[in-house]
């Protein structure tokens, strides 16, 4: 479950264990106690857990984008597109280029 806010301080104060604080890839930079989480700006996260734990803190204003394909893949995805724009001539309706 996602929380935020006060919840969030509430559930914090209660969690026996530590705490991950994750980066923009999901991975685990840093392992705070539950006092150290609270003496974060806990406006700027959001807590992923239960209600009696929360295993992990993330950036709530960061974009998690999916994989959705390999680097490759999405390179080319994206020259395709440049392309296709390219090769609009003039007096294309906007919806088609």
């Amino acid at each position: 479950m996602l929380f935020d806010g006060a919840e969030l301080r509430d559930i914090i104060d209660r969690t026996p264990d530590v705490i991950e604080l994750r980066n923009e890839y999901g991975r685990c930079c840093r392992i705070l106690s539950s006092a150290e989480a609270l003496s974060l700006d806990l406006d700027l996260f959001v807590g992923i857990g239960n209600r009696r734990r929360i295993r992990f803190l993330r950036w709530r204003t960061r974009k998690f984008t999916l994989n959705a394909g390999s680097h490759t893949t999405q390179r080319l995805k994206g020259e395709a597109e440049q392309k296709h724009r390219s090769s609009a001539g003039p007096g294309t309706p906007a919806c088609l280029e």
